[in-house]
């Protein structure tokens, strides 16, 4: 499972056609879409990086995303992340939207508190999806409901949710990946290995601890000392099992302190972001920034939008200056333009393989 799901790394390896074509200056479509069903949070984590979205209750409008769903996946687009700036199940059509999804030939996968992922939900709609990712901050009520600024018993309430999960993943016999993250934070560092232990037990994939990274926009100003963040990964390393994986993200970490190898951002071409809106942004440090809408899907179809001179203009913005000034430390693009630089300017020698 580790070396499948590569989570300190990237998967564009295995889309050379695409990447090929990006090389020659074709225009592409994205291979991966994040998708923000809806603008409302029942959570106001600490951490939030769109907090600044002030968790407006708007709705992705179902008929205008579902009318350019199946055209989306004609045109190349092979998956879907509804994650997006709020929770995706305060959407209610959330588990029809993650079918219909699968359906039309995409790949669907949800990021989530799980405290809203009722077990009728999940028998709904877990078929479907490829992954689902539990966002959990804390193995105490007392440090979860601090972090996640949530009701009292809403821990309890995302346990139950991700043990039915796994109990229907067994008895359905799915292949859903089911995952719980945590993001790394001076609050919860003394519960990250006794977190570890619940998540195993609960039967789940893999536990998976990050850093925090500061979004540019985000109101949440967090100051974050690693310096001994190593020594709590080795420690989880001992829960590590053949069916349950850690991936502590010592990467990630080691990013924060480094600049960018890059000067453009090559990514943006492999993946957008839509917000609860329907409005299409290059990435999910612009969204809610007018600037940065490459168009509305309520307005235009998803290929008259990613065809547009808009969307063209604002991509070609995404150079050196740029995202060494506005982009922010260890973002989800980091190791794909990594990649993408070396392929762009291979440097001497590379005949020598």
């Amino acid at each position: 499972m580790a070396e499948d799901i590569r989570m300190d790394s990237h998967k564009l390896i295995y889309h050379p056609e695409r990447v090929a074509r990006w090389l020659k200056g074709e225009r592409i479509y994205p291979i991966e879409m994040e998708v923000g069903l809806s603008g409302a949070c029942n959570h106001r984590c600490i951490f939030c990086a769109v907090d600044y979205m002030e968790y407006k209750p708007n709705l992705l409008s179902a008929n205008a995303y579902l009318s350019n769903l199946k055209l989306m996946g004609e045109k190349g687009l092979k998956s879907i992340i509804y994650a997006g700036e709020g929770e995706p199940l305060t959407h209610p059509e959330a588990p029809e939207i993650f079918n219909r999804t699968k359906e039309y030939g995409m790949d669907a996968a949800m990021s989530t508190n799980g405290v809203l992922f009722t077990r009728e939900k999940a028998e709904a709609c877990m078929k479907s999806l490829s992954w689902i990712r539990f966002s959990i901050a804390g193995a105490t009520d007392e440090t979860y409901e601090k972090i996640h600024q949530c009701r009292k018993g809403d821990l309890q309430r995302a346990l139950e949710h991700m043990a039915d999960a796994a109990e229907i993943k067994k008895k359905d016999h799915l292949s859903t990946t089911l995952g719980a993250q945590l993001l790394l934070l001076p609050e919860n560092k003394d519960e990250v290995v006794q977190l570890a232990q619940v998540i195993r037990e609960l039967g789940f994939d893999y536990f998976t601890v990050k850093p925090f990274s500061q979004h540019p926009s985000s109101k949440a100003k967090l100051h974050v000392d690693y310096s001994e963040a190593e020594e709590i990964g080795r420690e989880l390393q001992q829960y590590q099992t053949e069916d349950f994986k850690i991936y502590f993200r010592s990467r990630s970490i080691e990013n924060l302190e480094m600049d960018k190898p890059y000067g453009e951002c090559g990514g943006m071409h492999f993946m957008t972001y839509m917000d609860a809106s329907g409005n299409l942004f290059p990435c999910i440090v612009f969204m809610g920034r007018e600037e940065f809408i490459y168009g509305n899907i309520n307005e235009q179809s998803f290929p008259e939008i990613w065809e547009s001179e808009r969307a063209e203009k604002i991509r070609r913005l995404f150079g050196n200056e740029f995202i060494h000034t506005n982009c922010r430390k260890t973002c989800r693009l980091d190791e794909i333009n990594k990649y993408l630089h070396a392929l762009k300017y291979p440097g001497l020698h590379v005949n020598f393989i």
